[in-house]
């Protein structure tokens, strides 16, 4: 409540004159003047943050972002400026001004594969570089369940997605990516798009090569048998083109294809490959986990390896060098594949202009010897 005085000054309820200034009389604190918050106080800006960093307001709110190149010292020390200030950036009402959220979306075939982790690692590393949050669902190597996981993100307006495609049927990323929304495949090529994956036609020969210079003339092979996987006929390709140059064979009746990539089914594999009226001397399985339940079950029926069977497996899994025997295998740069791949589409997020050529890596495998192979090496 106000009274008046007879001066027709205003008062409050105790009878204190009240002082009323017009808003021009206000002073206009310059903003660069002002002192710098307290530390942890709330009522830090961007711009006490780029004060503090002694950068400008404009490359403070690119290193949040992340959309822009920011030189890393830089980005450290506007984040470490935004830590002493107590300043957390407002992701949710950025992503609503730019109509994108800070967040990327990523489509793996499973988590519960070991092979699947460190790939998400490397990928989660240069979100949380950029400023952006990595929301991680599962196809489970289904198709329908990947285009729901694509709309539900778009849905989020996320500013990116990072798939690992079911089928080689890629219209639907397509689609996506006229849409506006930019997408990386990984393990697995895309003709029209950008996409980070191993070169398996490479992972293939190496592992044949090996067996070949081990002495083996007759070589099995045990993969998915997934139509239309490209992975694992680019597999059978390098291997097929070292066992000609070094005179072995690969007949069709050794090659051994599972429903799923798990242990059991290698135990199911070992079970078929006891039964060969002849049996080749050595295994090139596709798939560590695979592998891991091949060689178990081929002990368990009495076979030695790598005595009686050498067996190559392919991923390099972390738990491979830790079993009883343990396993040669084509070891991935896993991590490296998923910050590439990132990397790859937090360039296409900050482009000016949307287009251009795509990118498109193969990144190398490499051969790791362990005991399995009879090499009589035992390395990690």
């Amino acid at each position: 409540m106000c009274v008046r005085d007879g001066c027709g000054r205003p008062r409050n309820r105790l009878g204190a004159v009240l002082e009323v200034r017009k808003p021009a009389d206000r002073p206009e604190a310059d903003a660069d003047s002002r002192p710098l918050p307290p530390e942890g106080a709330v009522t830090a800006t961007i711009r006490d943050v780029a004060r503090r960093a002694g950068v400008s307001p404009i490359t403070a709110s690119r290193a949040f972002s992340g959309t822009h190149p920011v030189a890393q010292e830089t980005r450290r020390r506007v984040f470490a400026a935004a830590e002493e200030l107590g300043y957390v950036p407002d992701l949710l009402a950025r992503g609503l001004v730019h109509r994108r959220s800070p967040m990327i979306g990523m489509v793996v075939l499973e988590l519960a594969n070991p092979f699947v982790s460190p790939i998400i690692d490397g990928a989660q590393a240069v979100a949380f570089e950029r400023g952006h949050l990595l929301v991680v669902s599962q196809s489970l190597r289904q198709r329908e369940t990947e285009e729901a996981s694509l709309s539900r993100f778009r849905q989020m307006r996320v500013a990116g997605v990072l798939v690992a495609p079911v089928s080689p049927d890629l219209r639907h990323l397509e689609e996506l990516r006229e849409q506006g929304v930019p997408v990386v495949a990984f393990s697995r090529q895309w003709a029209n798009g950008d996409y980070v994956t191993v070169d398996d036609r490479e992972g293939g020969r190496i592992a044949g090569e090996h067996l070949v210079s081990l002495g083996h003339r007759e070589i099995g092979f045990v993969a998915l048998g997934e139509p239309g996987n490209t992975a694992v006929e680019a597999r059978l390709e390098g291997l097929l083109e070292a066992l000609e140059r070094g005179g072995a064979v690969c007949r069709p009746e050794w090659r051994l294809f599972t429903q799923r990539q798990t242990p059991e089914e290698g135990v199911a594999a070992a079970e078929a490959f006891v039964r060969l009226a002849h049996r080749p001397t050595a295994m090139f399985v596709t798939a560590d986990r695979v592998a891991i339940g091949f060689v178990h079950q081929l002990r368990t029926l009495g076979l030695r390896v790598p005595e009686d069977v050498a067996v190559v497996g392919y991923d390099d899994i972390h738990y491979s060098q830790f079993l009883e025997v343990p396993l040669t295998t084509v070891a991935l740069p896993k991590y490296e594949l998923g910050r590439q791949a990132a990397e790859i589409l937090f360039r296409r997020i900050g482009a000016a202009q949307p287009g251009g050529a795509p990118q498109q890596v193969l990144l190398p495998p490499r051969l790791v010897v362990r005991r399995s192979c009879g090499a009589g090496v035992d390395g990690g």
